[in-house]
């Protein structure tokens, strides 16, 4: 299917991560590999003149383009639509990196059927691994395991948004990224990606040496600091997940289980104010679930 590999297009959504975008894109810049680009999808109300000056001193491997909408899955559209290049990876914007990155994402988007490569993640709030296989995803509890920090090679089933790559045509077959979950922190919005993909009969691989540091900065990006805010879009985004992919028989554990979290989360802070939202986005996104996804095709983009 992908007899040559002639660039890589690194797509780069970021809103509001200034310091942190710049050593992204720095590190980024010292990729091993050419022909390479790098598109910055800017949502920040702002200007920053930092970014622009290294935008233009570096204007042959930097396309910068600054949106008027706000959503992870609509910046990560606008760009793969503006790619050059088939092999498209995709990072956070508080991200550092190895020069390798884009190499060994490429070497493992040549496996046999590669639809997505899922990379390997550092954290410094990972949670220890339980010995299960990176990228699993738990189809009765409707639940992505992570164990991102491995360095095997392995088949995965799901993908950390911050450090995968995937084929630009595998994008296009697959509807893109689903703009519905473009709420709170478009929780599930990658998993979701990687089960249409899956159900399209691509395979997604992990590669523990395509790898990345994740600073999760406190501030900036898609994060919401409102606990009725998350809980809704957590209920809604899963709710989707749960509708879409799980066999009927899984449903009804699958819903238990989103239950049993919200009542953890009341528990946690002392509230049921998060209880209301909840089943409102749970109820949307149940409802959402039913059509397909969305991916608008903006200012001139190709298909």
């Amino acid at each position: 299917m992908h007899q040559q590999v002639q660039g890589v297009s690194v797509i780069v959504p970021t809103l509001n991560r200034g310091a942190y975008l710049l050593d992204t894109i720095k590190d980024l810049l010292l990729q091993q590999h050419r022909p390479l680009e790098i598109l910055v999808v800017d949502q920040s109300p702002n200007e920053d003149a930092s970014l622009l000056e290294l935008a233009r001193v570096h204007s042959s491997l930097i396309s910068y383009f600054r949106v008027p909408f706000r959503g992870l899955p609509l910046a990560r559209n606008y760009g793969w639509q503006r790619a050059r290049y088939e092999a498209l990876v995709f990072v956070d914007d508080d991200i550092r990196c190895r020069p390798s990155l884009v190499t060994e994402h490429l070497r493992a988007l040549s496996r046999p059927n590669a639809g997505m490569v899922a990379g390997g993640v550092d954290e410094g709030n990972m949670f220890p691994s339980d010995g299960t296989a990176p990228g699993r995803f738990n189809s009765w509890t409707a639940t992505p395991i992570r164990n991102f920090e491995s360095r095997e090679e392995s088949v995965a089933e799901h993908v950390a948004g911050s450090n995968f790559s995937i084929w630009r045509q595998v994008l296009r077959t697959v509807g893109g990224f689903d703009e519905a979950l473009a709420v709170g922190a478009a929780l599930y919005e990658e998993t979701e990606l990687c089960l249409r993909v899956r159900k399209y009969g691509f395979n997604i691989y992990f590669n523990g040496a395509a790898r990345v540091q994740h600073l999760a900065a406190g501030d900036g990006g898609c994060r919401v600091n409102s606990l009725p805010s998350y809980m809704g879009s957590l209920a809604h985004n899963r709710a989707i997940v749960i509708g879409r992919y799980l066999r009927w028989f899984q449903i009804p554990v699958a819903y238990l289980r989103l239950f049993l979290l919200f009542a953890s989360y009341a528990l946690r802070y002392r509230t049921l104010r998060a209880l209301v939202p909840g089943f409102a986005g749970l109820f949307d996104g149940a409802r959402d679930a039913k059509h397909p996804p969305v991916c608008t095709y903006r200012d001139g983009a190709s298909a």
